[in-house]
């Protein structure tokens, strides 16, 4: 994935805007409420200040204002322009714009601004608070920023807490009167930034040219004789092991025992780049970070392009190849056009005139304050495995279609994955997430997964919607119980056409005697002899179920769901439970009309019960598979097509 990253920067530093590759992407609302700009206007002619927060955002507001976040790690200089917070231009930014170098007009006027507009409180405090704006003499306060400061001092107890209490004290003050002078909610401002004499600080080139160089990674000399060689492009020179620039945290260099031999000082064996190329990562996480951001389900994905061969992109053309796969991808993930995906990314590529081949690099991920954590890598996924997602999705739906008729409108994509797995959450965010995103990593990578693990999960599933369980993904109110069994079914042969589970001997069903409708539904989907056994007693149960709830007084209950353990059925249960089905069909005066479909599922008990292979997970399902085939089926019946 590096490398696609890479690839990515290397096109878009062939550009003349160099800035414009690590400026990130700002909201223009917030909660559906617009924000605002706020403009801090310092005009030396006449030695005021104007607060001004006249301006909206909008989506091209973190370009005009070239807002590249702040400087790496809290603790560094912030002197950025434009801030998302107020915080810095009230207190460090001028002295830390103070000590660079702009060029003679700029330096002059910015040293002007920070000796005239500026307080200092003395060298006990650190730069970060020792400076601030000077609230008093631009109107905002009524007392000097003298007497502010000694309020605070009399107010602590340590004197290490005098300078986030002044800080503190001098954003609430500038908040309270953006509140009642200026007639706007701080929590509206989305971005500040600095004006001097009505131009901004942003648009000045020299300005803009020091943030690139900031940007770039500084080489520290390694007391090492063998330094190695760039693990991107095989360079001696100007490498680097000092990855903390990258706010995709996917490479760790704070645990001990990741580092060669253990020692931290070995870090640089493990991974390092030259400047070129980590200054072509930089530029190309920024963009993946602004363009290639899409949502499957619950989960947030980075979508990452690596070409294997043929020439980099130009910036151009990147921005094609990006919008077809984002916009694709969307399109994929929740309908039926699957085979959309691959034409349309191909489609982008062939405007380069020239054979590629490429990889895509799937990226699930959860966003923190200071970098993105990664929840699961899929790497080198090929296009071509959405034309199989299409011709899997389509057979299985075609399969389900022909059992059940045409009003069954189920249908497998990308998004069901997520639904026929069991993920808590908390706090409306996802906590237990392994067992769906190895999922996603077995069908996007075509690897095999474990059947029997697959039902645990379906029947935790089920056991959700049965017990009406809270903090899942699954909303026991939006699908009946039976319905989702139907869609586990057709999932699992999805699975199994798209080659992640290796599909079973089917059993014979010419020699079965039940109606055809029942033989149709057990030789689509490839029961063997047991889970056929347990398909029909599952049936039976279905049939007596569905004689219960239309019985009159009955308020639409089912007293024989009562009869099976949710929580899996071993083979002293199947026994047990087959007399209790046997006994309701008589209660339910029933038995004459399902007395062939019971001698045939007792037949096949009889005959595999001492060598029974099904655990007490997968018997529960396939059982769970007959009930609910026999109680949709009624609701989804087309002119007797079922009863042939």
């Amino acid at each position: 994935m590096l490398e696609g990253i890479i690839q990515a920067g290397d096109a878009l530093l062939k550009s003349d805007d160099l800035i414009s590759n690590f400026i990130l992407e700002l909201q223009p609302t917030k909660k559906n409420k617009q924000l605002n700009i706020l403009k801090f206007k310092f005009d030396l002619n006449n030695q005021r200040l104007e607060i001004d927060t006249s301006e909206e955002m909008d989506n091209d507001t973190a370009k005009k204002y070239r807002y590249v976040g702040s400087a790496d790690g809290p603790n560094s200089p912030q002197w950025f322009a434009s801030s998302t917070s107020s915080n810095y231009h009230l207190t460090e930014t001028f002295y830390h714009l103070s000590r660079m170098d702009f060029g003679e007009d700029l330096n002059l006027k910015v040293k002007k601004i920070f000796e005239n507009f500026y307080v200092d409180f003395g060298e006990d405090l650190r730069p970060k608070y020792r400076y601030a704006l000077d609230l008093y003499k631009v109107g905002i306060i009524d007392k000097t920023m003298t007497e502010l400061f000694e309020e605070i001092k009399a107010e602590i107890q340590d004197k290490k807490d005098l300078g986030k209490k002044l800080l503190a004290k001098i954003k609430a003050e500038f908040d309270s009167y953006i509140n009642e002078k200026m007639n706007i909610n701080p929590k509206d401002i989305g971005l500040y930034t600095i004006f001097i004499d009505d131009v901004a600080l942003s648009s000045y080139k020299e300005y803009e040219d020091m943030v690139v160089e900031t940007k770039k990674p500084k080489v520290k000399p390694s007391k090492s004789k063998d330094k190695g060689i760039c693990s991107i492009c095989g360079t001696t020179y100007n490498l680097s092991s000092d990855m903390t620039k990258m706010r995709i945290k996917y490479y760790t260099t704070n645990q001990l025992i990741f580092a060669s031999d253990v020692q931290k000082k070995n870090y640089y064996k493990n991974m390092q780049m030259c400047t070129e190329c980590m200054f072509k990562y930089l530029a190309g996480e920024n963009y993946i970070l602004n363009n290639m951001r899409t949502r499957l389900a619950e989960f947030n994905v980075y979508i990452v392009p690596q070409f294997v061969y043929g020439e980099p992109l130009n910036e151009e053309e990147l921005n094609i190849a990006t919008r077809e796969i984002v916009n694709s991808f969307n399109t994929v993930k929740a309908t039926e056009s699957l085979e959309k995906f691959r034409y349309e990314i191909e489609g982008s590529l062939d405007l380069r005139n020239q054979d590629s081949y490429f990889l895509l690099n799937f990226m699930f991920y959860r966003s923190s304050q200071q970098a993105t954590k990664i929840l699961k890598l899929i790497k080198d996924v090929s296009p071509s495995i959405f034309e199989k997602l299409r011709i899997a999705s389509n057979r299985a739906a075609n399969d389900f279609n022909y059992v059940l008729g045409r009003k069954f409108r189920g249908r497998i994509t990308l998004s069901t994955v997520y639904y026929m797995n069991p993920v808590r959450q908390s706090r409306n965010e996802t906590v237990q997430y392994r067992d769906v995103l190895e999922t996603y990593d077995a069908i996007l990578t075509g690897r095999r997964l474990n059947k029997k693990h697959l039902i645990n999960n379906l029947n935790q599933c089920i056991r959700i919607i049965r017990f009406e369980k809270d903090s899942y993904n699954i909303n026991s109110n939006l699908q009946p119980l039976e319905f989702f069994v139907m869609n586990a079914n057709m999932y699992i042969k999805f699975l199994e056409y798209l080659g992640c589970l290796k599909e079973g001997k089917g059993l014979d069903v010419a020699a079965l005697n039940v109606k055809e409708h029942i033989k149709r539904y057990i030789e689509r989907v490839g029961y063997g002899d047991q889970e056929t056994a347990m398909f029909l007693l599952g049936y039976l149960i279905g049939e007596i179920g569905n004689k219960q709830y239309k019985r009159v007084g009955g308020e639409g209950n089912k007293p024989i769901l009562n009869k099976i353990n949710f929580n899996g059925i071993d083979r002293s249960k199947i026994k047990r439970l087959v007399n209790d089905v046997f006994n309701a069909l008589n209660q339910e005066k029933i038995r004459a009309f399902n007395e062939v479909i019971f001698f045939e599922m007792k037949r096949l008990l009889d005959s595999n019960i001492n060598n029974w292979n099904l655990n007490k997970d997968e018997s529960l399902f396939y059982l769970l598979s007959g009930y609910s085939y026999a109680t949709t089926l009624p609701m989804l019946k087309e002119d007797g097509i079922n009863d042939k």
